[in-house]
């Protein structure tokens, strides 16, 4: 018996480290928007909250002129179904870019057919639930209620239930020893426990505190981008990046910016063909270079 455990221990620590590897990061094309979706941990110290941050990278490889990252932060060991105060971020370059994403976020309504008042002024809070209605579609809810893991227990909401409805989930189980779930739920009472569990998690950050800040990094690139080496100079000028964000407590908001811009242009910057087409100068280059130095 007690070997058997530690064949399913490590069965089920090796689906996790996979299932997770391959899930902390989505990335989607909407009609003309790059959409980017993950789910990021920090130290309890710099983070009492469960938080969504939307950042509006400036991305000219795109023909929105933009990329929208969505990305779930918790503290470490905190279970992605929690109790925790929750807040919204929206990251802008600029004031201007709000209006763009309302605009392009009313187009991938479309394009997913999900429920949009097209017609209403829209909110800061409506926005962002059209956002967060977006991000299931294309994640299938796997980062409001958590990575696979969660599957083995019925507490968190039988996340995995969702990711069951991915393709090559039962080989994936089987390849690490484990048995399909279907012994002891059906898939419908699975599917069920992740809707309420995702429902949950939703209608928590529906009602929290949204927040609306000109983020200093990106702020600095879309300045970078529109500059040329003679204008503007990252390295060497001064640099919008190093302003401070006072609405923010802490720092953590640096790190998950270097993340989310890394996760646009990682493959940017290692494909010189498109050097052009996203506005990047040598300049611009050489910065970013440095800003995620050990990222790339």
């Amino acid at each position: 018996m007690k070997s058997f455990l530690n064949r399913l221990s490590e069965g089920l620590d090796s689906l996790k480290s996979e299932l997770d590897n391959t899930a902390t990061l989505i990335r989607e094309q909407v009609g003309k928007l790059p959409v980017l979706a993950s789910l990021e941990r920090g130290e309890k110290a710099a983070c009492q909250f469960d938080e969504k941050h939307y950042f509006v990278i400036p991305n000219f490889t795109s023909d929105t002129g933009f990329s929208l990252h969505t990305m779930r932060y918790l503290p470490n060991g905190v279970p992605e179904v929690n109790e925790l105060p929750k807040r919204r971020i929206f990251h802008f370059p600029n004031e201007h870019y709000e209006g763009t994403l309302r605009h392009y976020m009313i187009e991938t309504a479309r394009d997913l057919s999900y429920s949009s008042h097209q017609h209403e002024v829209s909110t800061l809070e409506k926005l962002a639930d059209d956002i967060d209605a977006l991000d299931t579609k294309l994640t299938y809810g796997m980062l409001v209620i958590g990575a696979i893991a969660a599957v083995f227990n019925p507490l968190i909401g039988a996340g995995i239930a969702i990711k069951a409805m991915l393709p090559g989930i039962s080989s994936l189980l089987a390849r690490h020893g484990l048995k399909p779930l279907g012994e002891k739920a059906t898939r419908a009472q699975l599917e069920k426990r992740a809707h309420e569990a995702e429902q949950h998690v939703l209608g928590q950050f529906s009602e929290s505190t949204t927040l609306k800040v000109v983020n200093p990094i990106l702020h600095e690139l879309e300045f970078a981008l529109r500059t040329s080496e003679a204008e503007h100079d990252p390295l060497h000028d001064p640099n919008l990046a190093n302003a401070s964000l006072p609405e923010l407590n802490s720092e953590h908001w640096r790190n998950l910016t270097e993340t989310a811009v890394c996760h646009v242009y990682k493959d940017i910057l290692a494909t010189p063909a498109l050097h052009a087409k996203a506005r990047l100068g040598p300049e611009d280059i050489r910065w970013l270079q440095v800003l995620l130095a050990g990222r790339l």
